[in-house]
C-alpha cells in the first residue's frame, strides 16, 4: 500500500512480529526516480495489529505525520 503526499511517496511496510501480529513501519521517498532518496521509520510504540491491512493504514498515517511535522528527515 502506498500513496503520494505533499510530493513524497509513502510506502507502507508492516512488519510481522514474533507473536504473529503486525507492527508499523514506513518508507518515505523524496525526489524523482533518478535522484530519489529513501528513509525508513519503524514505530516503537509497542502497538501491533491483528490484520496486515490495518497496520498498513497506520503506516501511511505515520508517514503523513512525519512529513507534515517536518520530521521526515529531508
Amino acid at each position: 500500500m502506498e500513496e503520494v503526499y505533499k510530493g513524497y511517496r509513502i510506502i507502507a511496510v508492516p512488519v510481522k512480529t514474533p507473536a504473529g501480529r503486525w507492527s508499523v513501519a514506513v518508507a518515505i521517498k523524496s525526489g524523482t526516480a533518478a535522484d530519489a532518496v529513501e528513509k525508513k521509520y519503524i514505530a516503537e510504540d509497542g502497538i501491533s495489529y491483528i490484520l496486515k491491512e490495518e497496520a498498513a493504514k497506520e503506516c501511511l498515517n505515520l508517514g503523513r505525520n512525519l512529513i507534515r511535522t517536518g520530521h521526515a528527515g529531508f
